[in-house]
């Protein structure tokens, strides 16, 4: 019987063996990887192992090939193959644990039912096409959220000790995120909201009249208020510059948030009279997105990390905000 050998790298040290073969044989239950197992279709070492063996870094992990060829055949990995490379011009910084980038507009960040590829299935893509020898279980993932409107910049993972230290340091807020966001009416002072917010199922009227897509993929508003229900949310909104939106003004200002809540940004700026700019699920006017370009107007243009960081990160990032958002305050649509 012949057998394709593969080497566990740094990220598959102490995995559990059945949690690595998940990722060959996602056709197959656990209880169908165990009986393979005793079978001895699968071995590492030239051995037997049990589902609970602990990997180490340059085991020899031997799957029988007639195994391999079946997988091959299932739709796990279906969504990745028909993804898109992925573009150079969006990419801001990549190094061995870390990958940022330039987000465009109306890409989902997580695969979702509607059409084409999400950005995580695109990057999943490039990290098997350039890091399979690093390891045979990890797999890249988002390290904070961004909406499919929203553009700017976002981080991926790129090994085991990418993602555990960056998600930390967002918990502990030791990295910061900035946002430019035009809003609805003009915004003279620096201001800063601290409220709670809760999220809500959106009624089919209201999907209806929002500028979501998904009304198949459990999309939802938050609702904002200054009681104690709800998780707290702390915003920092300042005027940058002004413009004017068919007669109205509107404001592009930089959002400094220090909580990630679910469309934190979002449902602050309404709670607080200044909707965004386009956001009809929040009560902003809607906007001819074949006209600007986009209909929807936040962008995340600013990381910064702390010094002298492990990862090799440099202490700022900053990214433009698309031509569109210039095309709205600079008084072209006004």
């Amino acid at each position: 019987m012949d057998f394709t050998h593969f080497t566990a790298g740094k990220d598959d040290s102490d995995r559990r063996l059945d949690r690595i073969l998940r990722r060959f044989l996602s056709e197959e239950n656990l209880s169908s990887i165990y009986k393979l197992l005793r079978k001895g279709l699968v071995k590492v070492n030239g051995k037997k192992a049990d589902g609970n063996f602990r990997v180490s870094e340059g085991d020899d992990i031997q799957i029988a090939d007639f195994l391999l060829s079946s997988a091959s055949s299932g739709s796990e990995k279906q969504g990745a193959e028909s993804a898109s490379p992925l573009s150079k011009n969006i990419i801001i910084f990549k190094n061995e644990s870390i990958l940022i980038l330039n987000k465009p507009y109306d890409i989902p960040v997580q695969p979702s039912s509607s059409k084409g590829a999400s950005l995580a299935e695109i990057v999943q893509k490039d990290y098997e096409l350039t890091h399979q020898k690093n390891s045979l279980s990890f797999r890249t993932g988002p390290l904070h959220r961004l909406d499919r409107k929203t553009t700017g910049l976002i981080a991926f993972s790129q090994n085991l000790e990418g993602a555990k230290w960056f998600s930390e340091k967002i918990k502990t807020h030791e990295i910061r995120k900035i946002y430019l966001a035009i809003l609805e009416g003009k915004l003279t002072e620096k201001c800063v909201w601290e409220d709670r917010i809760q999220k809500l199922a959106m009624s089919n009227e209201e999907l209806a009249i929002s500028n979501c897509k998904a009304r198949d993929e459990g999309f939802h508003t938050v609702s904002v208020n200054s009681s104690d229900e709800g998780k707290f949310a702390h915003t920092e909104v300042e005027p940058v510059s002004y413009g004017v939106f068919n007669g109205k003004d509107v404001t592009l200002a930089r959002v400094l948030i220090t909580t990630g809540r679910t469309h934190q940004i979002r449902s602050q700026c309404a709670y607080h009279g200044f909707p965004l700019l386009g956001d009809t699920a929040y009560g902003g006017t809607k906007i001819d997105s074949k006209k600007f370009g986009q209909d929807f107007f936040l962008h995340a243009a600013e990381l910064y990390f702390p010094k002298d960081n492990p990862l090799g990160l440099p202490e700022k990032i900053i990214t433009e905000f698309p031509k569109s958002f210039t095309q709205i305050i600079g008084g072209v649509a006004g």
